[in-house]
C-alpha cells in the first residue's frame, strides 16, 4: 500500500509539472540564445572598444602616410555608421541578432582596414 501511494503521489507530480515545462517563453524563434537575452554590458562595451582601436589605427596610418585621406574617410564613415547603429538599437534593447549583426559589421571593418594598410596604393586624397 505504502509503495502504492508513492507511485502515485510521483506520477500526479509530474502530470501537474508537464504543462509548465511545455511553455513558451517569449522570442520568434525557438533557439535560446536568440531570445530577448540581449547581450551583457561588458560585451556591448568591448565591441565599442574595438571600434576604438579600429580609429585609432586609421589615424596612425593617416599619420604614416599608409593609407590616403580619401580611404581613411570611407573607413571612418563606416565605423560611424556601426556606431550609429548601436545607438539606435540599443534604445529598445539591444538583442542577440542585432548585437551578432554589429559585431559581423566591426570584423568586416577591420578586414577592410588590413587590406587598406597592404594595398599600398597611396592613392592621394
Amino acid at each position: 500500500m505504502r509503495k502504492f501511494l508513492i507511485s502515485m503521489a510521483l506520477v500526479s507530480t509530474g502530470l501537474t509539472a508537464a504543462p509548465a515545462l511545455a511553455q513558451h517563453h517569449g522570442g520568434n524563434d525557438n533557439r535560446p540564445g536568440w531570445q530577448n537575452r540581449g547581450p551583457s554590458r561588458p560585451a556591448v562595451n568591448n565591441l565599442l572598444r574595438q571600434l576604438d582601436q579600429i580609429d585609432a589605427r586609421i589615424n596612425r596610418s593617416v599619420q604614416r602616410r599608409i593609407i590616403s585621406q580619401r580611404e581613411a574617410i570611407s573607413l571612418r564613415r563606416e565605423s560611424n555608421q556601426i556606431r550609429g547603429r548601436l545607438g539606435i538599437r540599443a534604445r529598445n534593447g539591444l538583442s542577440g541578432r542585432e548585437f551578432a549583426d554589429l559585431q559581423r559589421r566591426v570584423n568586416n571593418l577591420e578586414a577592410r582596414v588590413r587590406v587598406e594598410r597592404r594595398d599600398r596604393d597611396r592613392r592621394p586624397g
